[in-house]
């Protein structure tokens, strides 16, 4: 009887701590091919965050065998557009082209 009790309390607990998380908004980044970037490790990863940097965004983590960045913007999801969107150097992207 306590097994069951201890279970739908763990279930009720776990049900109450997904409600409460907070839903970061982010995005997949493409690479110029158009594809996502694959990772292998989940979790913490600087290959992702590496990744991320380069489309814009301070962070990035291995998120389903996926580079996800967080707060990455739908404009700065595609490789070029990002590097467009972030380049600071003139002579390739003239002001106002």
């Amino acid at each position: 009887m306590k097994m069951m009790l201890y279970l739908c309390l763990f279930v009720f607990m776990s049900l109450l701590g997904l409600s409460r998380s907070a839903d970061v908004p982010g995005n997949y980044p493409t690479s110029v091919y158009g594809n996502k970037y694959d990772c292998r490790w989940l979790g913490e990863s600087e290959y992702c965050r590496q990744i991320c940097k380069s489309h814009g965004v301070n962070y990035g983590y291995c998120y389903d065998s996926r580079c996800w960045c967080e707060y990455l913007e739908d404009k700065d999801v595609d490789f070029w557009a990002a590097h467009k969107n972030h380049c600071t150097n003139d002579r390739l992207y003239p002001k106002g082209k």
